[in-house]
């Protein structure tokens, strides 16, 4: 036969085998001699027996019925259901080129050599339980879009998916230890891999010319194999693990993405061609720079089509790097640089996740020769700590400013530096709620000006912790007709509520704070808009007031000086006042010896030695705006000097001074001055004897008025006492007890008044500053 007619009838019967519908095409078996048939909704199974007799591989396949063509459900048994199908055979879907989709049943453990292989398969579920992918499994399943290799599957065989032109996205889960030669490669739409983390071994051209744009490869591999992701032109990205110990020949060869490649500590030798390049394509063009580990003991690559300007970094110093490269022209010219040392990031009580997302206490940041340390590596760290801001990197672990802040564009390194992260705690906030008061807010030492949120006549303030809150009282909210009476509020007890203005700190004891003014009708109030009133300052003592017969002390108006503590209530004229000590305020030591009244005259008989002092607020008791009580205490260890210092001139010697009244007075004068009252020659009770002491003791001067007290004898023999007087007033010696605006020849001096000790020691103490002067 000549050849031309050989060739003609060759051809003829190619096409008429591509004519024949899908149900003539047979899959080649291995072995049919054994082979059985079934017959299963409208498709024809062949199988053979497994050895033990209970398990089956099906070795070919055909479709009966054209209109199930498309779609094959794959059974579970065979055989009457006597026999488990647990394996696809070698090519048993061999050109099945009408078949889009298939359904392999949960039995099968292994899929063979070639079983789906040139098929039109577009959709394909891998079973659990399949514990091997065999050589061309799927080869030139030119439809196939997605795949995910189960945890089952232990191996995938050599060109197991090549070709598969459509595949776009692949997840390999955690068990395959292998991929196998070209298993995916010319997969060009492939750009999403997701590798699992038990794969050791990537195979030779394993993804050459996908798609890919990222790759991962995880710690648990321990090789690539050669040309594995060679001409991926759309590789940007690239993560080596770190537990890789040997990367293949050519093994990113032609990818013109790709900017930046680490490679991992392990490796020790760059074989040729890992980042060249082919004469007729772009090569590695765009890498702009290489990391070599500090064990690299070998570069063969020649970097023929990498532009100049790429860096190659050398985790090693420059004589480890001439030893191990010779001169720096083996690495084709580029610049290379060695570690100069190493920046520590520490975050000092926090956390820092590094580029790789792992949470990590300290990162170590590699600077090389010549260059400071960038600013991306340093922002790819990122510090936290809960409850904390983080302002910057310092010297010091306490983060100080004239430490030295890190600044990325200014610090030098040149010698190993570790950084140590500084916070800032993140203030709490407590919401204070005040309705009818002024608020004010201070926090270390400084006013804030805060703006409240406000609902009707509430304001809603936001006050960080440990701030110092004072709510004063706002006048011109109180309701007409009304009178403040106190506030109503959440704070812990021990606050005074009657108190115009109130002061407190701000913390978790005291969050959500609800403070509110509250009043009371004016016509039956007794303040200066309604009824005569006198102001009454007490200190050390409980007051209790009534007017009439009723308890009014809950209704006065009272302030408090936060410094002295002394509280100045607004009492009703005519109301009868009880000033009882208190007792939780006598000073650790001490005991009560007196109260001390300043311009002030209790009725006759009033013992100023007893706890209890009761009075009538009238102008006959207030001879000026200032009443003011106040407890007085001595050392617990001295004795009382008796019961009288309201009788007529209760003398006191001078042992007695020297013991009673110099430890009780050393208590509240000092004791530079008391040894000066050893001298003096006896102790007044009242406004006379006072005088006259201080007089004589000043040699008995002259007034400058020679006006005479009216409530003072005038008699001859009294005259001493007229002169001692005056000169005692002028000398402001002696409390003027008169009101303010009375006449000079119409002033009274008051002799009979009683005088405290303290009155006294406070007298004579002047008299002797003015006489030494």
């Amino acid at each position: 036969m000549r050849p031309k007619r050989l060739i003609s009838l060759l051809v003829a019967v190619c096409m008429m085998i591509t004519m024949l519908p899908l149900s003539a095409v047979t899959a080649f078996a291995e072995d049919t001699s054994t082979e059985y048939e079934a017959t299963i909704d409208g498709y024809e199974y062949f199988y053979k027996v497994n050895e033990g007799g209970k398990t089956v591989t099906i070795t070919r396949f055909f479709a009966l019925d054209v209109s199930h063509s498309h779609y094959a459900d794959i059974p579970e048994t065979l055989g009457d259901g006597n026999y488990t199908v647990t394996a696809i055979g070698k090519n048993a879907f061999f050109n099945c080129q009408a078949l889009a989709k298939v359904t392999i049943p949960q039995s099968v453990t292994s899929i063979g050599d070639g079983a789906f292989q040139n098929s039109s398969l577009t959709d394909v579920t891998i079973p659990q339980g399949v514990t091997s992918i065999g050589e061309d499994a799927f080869y030139n399943c030119y439809g196939l879009t997605s795949v995910t290799i189960p945890q089952s599957v232990a191996s995938i065989g050599k060109q197991a998916f090549r070709e598969c032109r459509q595949l776009k996205s692949l997840t390999i889960k955690d068990a395959a230890t292998s991929i196998g030669e070209e298993a995916f490669m010319l997969c060009e739409s492939l750009t999403t891999l997701k590798l699992g983390e038990k794969i050791k071994t990537v195979g030779e051209s394993a993804f050459s010319q996908c798609g890919l744009t990222s790759v991962t490869i995880p710690d648990s591999v321990t090789s690539i194999g050669d040309w594995a992701f060679s001409y991926c032109p759309s590789l940007t990205t690239l993560s080596l693990g770190e537990n890789i110990e040997t990367i293949g020949e050519g093994a990113f060869y032609v990818c013109p993405a790709l900017t930046n490649v680490t490679i991992p500590k392990k490796v020790e030798t760059i074989k040729p061609y890992t980042f060249d390049y082919d004469p007729y394509l772009d090569g590695c063009s765009h890498l702009e720079s290489i990391t070599l580990p500090a064990g690299l003991t070998s570069f063969q690559d020649s970097l023929d089509d990498c532009p100049a300007d790429c860096v190659i970094y050398f985790n090693n110093d420059e004589d480890t790097a001439v030893e191990r490269f010779g001169s720096h022209d083996v690495l084709a010219g580029h610049k290379l640089l060695c570690l100069l040392c190493n920046v520590t990031f520490d975050a000092n009580g926090g956390n820092l996740t590094d580029k790789g997302g792992n949470l990590t206490n300290q990162a170590v940041v590699p600077v090389y020769k010549t260059e400071k340390i960038t600013k991306d590596e340093v922002d790819k760290l990122t510090p936290t700590r809960a409850g904390y801001n983080f302002t910057g990197w310092y010297t010091t672990p306490d983060g100080k400013p004239e430490d030295g802040k890190f600044d990325v564009n200014k610090t030098e390194i040149t010698k190993n530096t570790t950084f140590y992260a500084r916070w800032d705690k993140v203030p709490v906030y407590h919401p204070l709620t005040v309705t009818g008061g002024i608020v004010t807010v201070k926090k270390d030492g400084q006013s804030l000006n805060i703006v409240p949120d406000v609902t009707g006549d509430k304001k809603t303030y936001s006050v960080p912790e440990g701030a110092t809150v004072t709510v004063t009282l706002d006048k011109t909210a109180v309701p007409n007709g009304k009178v403040f009476d106190g506030w109503s509020t959440t704070l812990p007890t021990g606050q005074d509520y009657k108190t115009e203005s109130i002061t407190f700190t701000m913390n978790t004891m005291n969050s959500n704070v609800n403070v509110s003014a509250k009043y009371r009708d004016a016509a039956t109030d007794h303040t200066p808009a309604t009824a005569v009133c006198h102001p009454l300052t007490v200190t050390g003592g409980i007051v209790t007031v009534k007017n009439g017969d009723k308890d009014v002390t809950d209704t006065l108006t009272v302030t408090t000086d936060e410094t002295t503590g002394k509280k100045t209530y607004s009492v009703p004229d005519g109301a009868t006042v009880t000033v009882t000590l208190d007792k939780t305020l006598i000073p650790e030591g001490m005991v009560f010896d007196i109260w001390s009244t300043g311009k002030f005259s209790l009725p006759l008989g009033q013992d100023y030695k007893a706890e209890t002092i009761t009075f009538t607020m009238n102008t006959m008791n207030t001879m000026s705006s200032d009443v003011d009580i106040a407890a007085q205490y001595r050392d617990a260890t001295i004795e009382d000097d008796g019961p009288g210092v309201l009788g007529t001139a209760a003398i006191i010697g001078t042992a007695a001074v020297g013991t009673a009244v110099l430890a009780y007075q050393t208590y509240q004068l000092g004791a530079e001055f008391a040894g000066k009252l050893m001298a003096l020659p006896y102790f007044p009770s009242n406004r006379s004897a006072l005088a006259m002491m201080l007089w004589e003791d000043a040699g008995k001067p002259m007034p400058e008025s020679e006006l005479l007290y009216p409530d003072v004898e005038q008699e001859e023999q009294d005259m001493d006492l007229q002169h001692a007087a005056r000169w005692a007033m002028e000398n402001e010696l002696i409390p003027d007890l008169n009101d303010e605006g009375t006449a000079p020849e119409e002033m009274k001096f008051f002799p009979a008044n009683p005088v405290s000790k303290l009155d006294v020691l406070n007298a004579w103490q002047k008299a002797q500053e003015l006489k030494n002067n």
